[in-house]
């Protein structure tokens, strides 16, 4: 059977248009928040009609969902051989979106819809990357082998999201401190000389 005869019928779907529609969502979802995302203002920041966004996304929470997944999108599981520099790369990939992450948060805390989906394709994924880091930093010998890896996580996303949320969104702060508090909180969960 020749390639064109294995193609489904109609163009091929353009990966360009797929990007555009994403990041429109994106911009809305900064911009209007959840409550005023619709797919005509996605339509119009895309510059695709509407037949290109309902062939791919069938309604808004599909659309919420795209956007969402593509922040969590380049966060990888870092193997740097080290508890700390694993925890950089990971603040490094992670911390280049944190504006719409905090933005995403704010809108989740009032929909229910919003959260659930913020909460399977953002928070879970990061959470089982760092559930990851740190437990390879427990096999390792960096980190106390009786820690509550979960209480570990949000000691460590805590921090950030306080900071951001006092500096109101302000994501300057938290990138002029870096690493330095999670650094300080490892220091006090690993192992107790005997």
């Amino acid at each position: 059977m020749s390639a064109s005869a294995a193609r489904s019928p109609g163009r091929p779907r353009s990966t360009e248009a797929d990007a555009a529609i994403v990041q429109a969502t994106l911009e809305v979802l900064m911009t209007e928040g959840f409550r005023g995302l619709s797919v005509e203002a996605v339509r119009q920041r895309a510059g695709v009609g509407k037949a290109t966004i309902y062939r791919r996304f069938p309604d808004k929470e599909a659309l919420v969902r795209a956007a969402v997944e593509s922040v969590h999108a380049d966060v990888t599981t870092p193997d740097t051989g080290s508890l700390m520099g694993d925890i950089e790369a990971l603040w490094a990939a992670a911390y280049e979106r944190a504006d719409y992450a905090m933005r995403l948060l704010a809108d989740a805390a009032h929909h229910p819809d919003m959260h659930r989906i913020f909460r399977t394709a953002l928070v879970d994924p990061r959470r089982a990357v760092a559930r990851t880091i740190l437990e390879r930093g427990v096999e390792r010998g960096e980190l106390r082998a009786d820690l509550d890896l979960d209480t570990v996580i949000d000691l460590i996303v805590g921090p950030v999201i306080y900071r951001l949320l006092i500096d109101g969104g302000d994501t300057s702060v938290v990138a002029a401190r870096g690493t330095d508090p999670i650094r300080e909180i490892l220091v006090g969960l690993a192992p107790r000389p005997s």
